[in-house]
């Protein structure tokens, strides 16, 4: 059905562009840690570590959402297609049938 495989289509999109919003509101978050560490992140280079870290995670939750948009664009895409390799089978099949392809034969 390829109605169906559209409809997936736009719910991955949807579920990319609320990812990609919470993955910036988690980075805003994230990254404003000022002084979370004290003295003991400038000592043991906790904050640099953590830093790092949500750098990453951002980085990973926005690769996540491309690859949920580029998902999406290919399940529409493909839906598109297979409702267009149904459109010519049927006007294929509505030629080579006799009749119109009515099957109303003997």
């Amino acid at each position: 059905m390829p109605s169906a495989i559209a409809q997936l289509g736009v719910r991955f999109a949807d579920q990319a562009g609320q990812l990609n919003q919470s993955a910036s509101s988690f980075g805003g978050n994230a990254l404003q840690i000022a002084d979370a560490f004290g003295l003991l992140g400038v000592c043991d280079g906790a904050m640099k570590q953590y830093i790092s870290m949500a750098q990453s995670t951002m980085q990973g939750l926005e690769q996540l959402a491309a690859l949920w948009d580029e998902t999406a664009n290919q399940l529409v895409a493909q839906a598109e297609q297979y409702e267009l390799t149904d459109e010519e089978n049927a006007r294929q099949l509505h030629g080579v049938m006799p009749g119109g392809g009515s099957g109303g034969g003997h």
